[in-house]
């Protein structure tokens, strides 16, 4: 199925950019986000930018007429393009194939050839947040360049037009003013449409989707007749049991754990032998699993609010998946995925589909930046913001803001400031966010007296790409197996983020290696990983090593032969026996993206990756009550003012869970429901 969705994405893509973007071609409705932004692409700009003063042709030289094909590489693999010329200018670009992640490369496949052409120029700013895939469409431009006879170096250096002017402020309004087109931004856009409000959404980045479509796209979900697919280890009975003893000072806590304890004696009494869950459950072990920093109230809420919101989303058109199965960081097999998206395209598709088909009156407004509350009579009643040119918005609110601005894991600033020691130097910590999550909404509510809670606590997702920081590009999932440089396994694979990232911190350079096989790599027929990347573009960067034994995958990896392979078999043996003597692993079964399988290194080919933590999701955020609305300072509800997703804090469960929950929640809220 991911392959399927791949290919229509790309023919759809092919189709779009198969009309030539030319000099004539018109401007978006929504300015410029990048220094480029805002330049006038009409034809008479275009002709400007080819001839010289003295009407000279471009300062690419003349071309050798017609169309040339080119491939760079991009975020996912090769960006392929085709480029035409007459013999004084770039006429067209069209791209072809690409693997980039949809929804973030939307923006530089629209503009960036847009650019090139209306200024016959090769100094283009690359997209903020898509920069390896502009960066692919500049390179494989400079190449037809070449190969038509041109001058790619002096393209380069050739000035773009300057920015338009700030244009006329605008004013709009609307019954909800929604701040960020992420999906905990998008959910609540949705949700109040349903109840008939008209939305405004304003999003500063030149791409909807925010940290949703960066996800590996799981969302967890208490459904106890769904997990009861899977049958109980002994394991997982040792750790409800341990959770069912653990000591605490918690009114809330003890409740949850004294009515697992009679759950728990019905089960044994009834003969069961299912995987076991319930609310009071789901919250027992979350509260325990996120350092008991949770507010009792919100995480409970939270849990109860997963499976109607799970649902509220199928009615949508999001098709999940059958059976619940493991995700990274959870040792519970309780997540869902999309059955055709990968990652967490899906969740931002849904909302925008249900937008168009429903014809609900929700407006995106992208490359808007929010930077100050309005407030009247102690109400916030607005937002003002800023385009990238310039121009100043005024967006009123009939009935309130919600902000949905996600963390900021994204500003090293914040994040020493607000550190509460966790993690030892943070300053030398790459982030897998998108580089706009900085913490504006956090910002914009503190200066009208807003609360904050848990603003310390940073989660590292251990799993990340150590040259660049991104959980994607990546093979295999995060529950296979860990080994370090000595070739030894090294931890519980199903341990808590913060376990995880604290081990793999403890080993020689903070790195290890995620080793999986042909059944459980995520390597699908067509060479494509779950992730949308083609497996041979990962290998011939260095993001993985392949090999047709267990030997010679060591060789690669550089790791001593003997060690690695009997650590494997340790490990298979594992497997096989549901008995992890070394690491007290409770489950061995598949995860989301194998479903169907487990973690053993059995089958060739074998691959492995180098992985590192890197800053994931800041869990503290504004302080709110279980209907979404911010709290300030003086304890009271700031009227007007809602809140969703990672720039809440309390719950110390973020994510897509966290986003689609309160997403929805503050949607209703807003209007009432």
């Amino acid at each position: 199925m991911k392959s399927v969705k791949r290919k229509i994405f790309l023919l759809g893509l092919t189709a779009m950019m198969s009309v030539s973007l030319a000099a004539c071609g018109s401007k978006e409705e929504s300015t410029g986000g990048t220094a480029a932004a805002g330049t006038d692409t009409t034809a008479a700009a275009a002709e400007t930018e080819t001839e010289g003063n003295d009407g000279d042709v471009t300062a690419g030289g003349t071309y050798t007429a017609g169309t040339y094909t080119a491939t760079a590489k991009g975020n996912n693999g090769d960006v392929t393009l085709e480029v035409t010329f007459d013999s004084d200018a770039i006429k067209s670009i069209e791209i072809k194939e690409h693997g980039e992640t949809p929804g973030i490369s939307d923006a530089p496949i629209a503009k960036i050839p847009e650019l090139i052409i209306a200024n016959q120029s090769l100094n283009i700013d690359a997209i903020t947040g898509a920069t390896n895939t502009s960066n692919a469409i500049l390179n494989a431009v400079a190449d037809a360049v070449t190969q038509a006879g041109g001058d790619a170096e002096a393209l380069k250096k050739v000035e773009i037009a300057d920015n338009e002017a700030a244009g006329e402020a605008v004013e709009k309004e609307a019954d909800v003013i929604v701040v960020g087109a992420g999906g905990a931004g998008l959910a609540a856009a949705v949700s109040a449409a349903e109840e008939g409000a008209s939305v405004i959404v304003i999003e500063k980045n030149p791409y909807i989707g925010g940290n949703t479509v960066r996800t590996g796209g799981g969302y967890a979900s208490c459904d106890p007749e769904a997990i009861a697919i899977h049958e109980m280890t002994d394991g997982e009975m040792a750790e409800i049991e341990g959770l069912i003893a653990r000591e605490t000072d918690n009114e809330a806590v003890k409740g949850w754990q004294k009515k697992v304890a009679e759950d728990m004696e019905a089960y044994k009494a009834e003969g069961k032998t299912q995987v076991y869950d319930s609310l009071e459950y789901m919250s027992l072990q979350y509260f325990f699993r996120f350092s008991q920093a949770a507010d009792p109230e919100l995480l409970y809420d939270l849990v109860a609010k997963s499976k109607p919101t799970k649902e509220w989303l199928g009615e949508l058109g999001f098709e999940w998946t059958d059976s619940p199965s493991f995700l990274l960081g959870d040792t519970w097999p309780r997540w869902f995925s999309s059955v055709s998206a990968h990652g967490g395209d899906g969740f931002i598709s849904v909302f925008t589909d249900a937008i168009e088909e429903k014809n609900y009156n929700v407006e995106i407004i992208k490359e808007v930046r929010a930077g100050e509350l309005l407030t009247a009579d102690g109400k916030v009643v607005g937002v003002k913001g800023t385009a990238a040119d310039g121009t100043e918005y005024t967006l009123n609110a009939n009935k309130g803001v919600v902000l949905a601005t996600g963390g900021f894991s994204a500003n090293k600033e914040m994040l020493i400031e607000y550190s509460d020691g966790r993690w030892a130097d943070i300053s030398k910590l790459q982030t897998d966010n998108d580089p706009a999550m900085v913490g504006d909404g956090i910002k914009m509510a503190l200066e009208i007296g807003a609360d904050v809670v848990d603003m310390g606590h940073l989660q590292l997702v251990p799993t990340c790409d150590p040259k660049t920081g991104d959980a994607y590009p990546f093979i295999g999932t995060g529950t296979n197996l860990y080994v370090n440089k000595e070739g030894k396994r090294f931890v519980n694979e199903l341990s808590d983020r913060d376990t995880l990232s604290n081990a793999a911190l403890a080993q020689t350079d903070g790195i290890f290696y995620m080793v999986c096989d042909k059944n459980n790599s995520g390597v699908g027929e067509d060479g494509t990983t779950y992730g949308g990347q083609n497996i041979q573009d990962l290998i011939d960067a260095d993001i993985v090593v392949k090999a047709d034994t267990l030997e010679e995958l060591a060789g690669l990896l550089g790791v001593d032969s003997a060690t690695f392979v009997e650590t494997i078999e340790k490990f298979n043996e594992a497997v096989k026996t549901g008995v992890d003597p070394e690491f007290n692993r409770a489950s061995f079964g598949g995860d989301f993206i194998n479903p169907d399988g487990n973690p053993g290194i059995f089958e060739a080919p074998f691959y492995a990756g180098p992985r590192t933590p890197s800053a994931h999701i800041t869990k503290g955020g504004l302080k709110v009550n279980t209907s979404a609305e911010v709290i300030g300072t003086d304890g009271n509800t700031i009227p007007g003012l809602y809140a969703a997703g990672e720039v809440t804090g309390g719950r110390t469960v973020a994510g897509l869970l966290e986003a689609m929950t309160s997403g929805r929640t503050a949607g209703k809220t807003v209007m009432g429901k």
